[in-house]
Parts: C-alpha cells; structure tokens; sequence
C-alpha cells in the first residue's frame, strides 16, 4: 500500500536553523527523508490561519478549516516505502505524530493529544479493500472526541472515528493520506490584520512561519497582504 501525507505547515519546511524549538526542527529535518518529496503534489485544500500558537510566539498557524469559500493550496507528499500491513501503517502515523509533536518523550506512541491527533482518509476507489485496516484505526480512536476540531457551526475537521472530513483529491496511486488536524482553539478566525498584528506584537518579532509557507508554496486567501505588511 502506497502512503502520503498532507501537509499544510511547518512540518514541511521547519529545520534545526529556522526554528524556535532546535530539538523538534531536527526531528522533522529527519522524519522528512523518509517522504519522496521530489513527488510531492500541490492541491487544493480548505486551510486558512486559525490556531493562536504559544510556541510560535502567539501567533497564527494553520489550521483545516471547513468553513473556508476560498481553498489554499498544501502537499501531498508520498513515503519512500510502501507497507504491508496495519502494524506498519501505524508506524508511519507514529512517526508522523512525533514530528508534529503529538507523540513526545512524556506522552509517548500516541496518535492523540489534547491540541491535535493524526487522522487519515482513504482511496474511494480501493477503500473496500482497506475494510480490515479501517477497522483498526477505528479502534486506536475508540475514546476520541472530535467536537473542538472546529469554529461555530462549520464541520469538525476529522471524524469520531479518526478519519479525516474535509474534501481533497487523493491521487489515483496513492491509497491513503494522513493529516494532523488541529484544534482552532479561538472564538472566530482572525482576520489578516489580526493575523499581522499578531507577527508585529510577537517579541521577539516572529514572521518566519508565515513567510516560510509562502515562499514554499503553501497558500491561503489574503496570504499576499498579509506578506505587504509583515
């Protein structure tokens, strides 16, 4: 079975020298050779900056968002490896989760913390033969409560059950794609002054999120304003 991931932020660009956390840049410097990412594939997704992020200074990072009209644009980035099994599938997903720092040295081999979890979608087209493996994943989220994976009365951004809700396209050969949801943790989506004036209050001044997604093809509606005035 041939594996991706969505990816939507930091994880695909954060390294030990542009990050504000060294330990974690070079985790996910090293989590990324496993990805094929001459093949990564840009799509289009409902993405937009709404979780207020203590270790980015308190300013916005992305989030999935299913009340967006205008859609950005993120990667599908496929593994180097296929797998063979529901075991090795959670493997990726694990290791998946300690990149984004799911899973930590207090909290570990998780696929859940109280801010995020690691979802997954399907093929259509191959979901059928996948049954045994979804079940199992079922399972690891038998206990999970999706409700704050949202703002007001949009859909929560994944599923009770650990899949992934929101629309992209999963290419022909691909089988299945994880994603890290995130809590909103906000009342309302800020607007990009809020979002500027957030990045100009960081002290010291913190823009290399926002700049480092643009420049590596990461997009959301108002992305170009908001890097006129940063």
């Amino acid at each position: 079975m041939q594996g991706a991931v969505l990816v939507i932020g930091s994880l695909l660009w954060e390294n030990e020298k542009n990050t504000l956390d060294s330990k974690q840049g070079k985790l996910r410097d090293n989590w990324r050779k496993d990805l094929d990412l001459e093949k990564k594939i840009a799509i289009e997704v409902p993405i937009r900056y709404g979780r207020k992020s203590t270790s980015k200074r308190c300013t916005y990072t992305m989030v999935i968002s299913n009340s967006v009209t205008n859609l950005g644009i993120a990667y599908i980035i496929p593994f180097k490896k296929e797998i063979e099994n529901f075991e090795e599938l959670k493997n990726q997903a694990l290791e998946l989760s300690e990149a984004e720092g799911i899973s930590t040295t207090k909290y570990p081999k998780r696929l859940i913390a109280s801010w995020g979890a690691v979802g997954i979608t399907f093929n259509e087209a191959e979901e059928k033969q996948f049954q045994e493996i979804k079940n199992k994943w079922h399972q690891e989220f038998a206990s999970f409560e999706n409700t704050d994976y949202k703002i007001g009365n949009e859909q929560p951004s994944i599923r009770e059950n650990g899949e992934l809700n929101f629309e992209f396209k999963v290419p022909e050969y691909i089988d299945y794609v994880f994603a890290t949801p995130v809590k909103p943790n906000i009342s309302e989506y800020p607007t990009t002054d809020r979002i500027v004036e957030a990045i100009i209050e960081s002290s010291p001044r913190y823009d290399i999120y926002v700049k480092e997604n643009f420049n590596n093809g990461i997009r959301v509606h108002g992305d170009e304003e908001i890097m006129k005035k940063i």
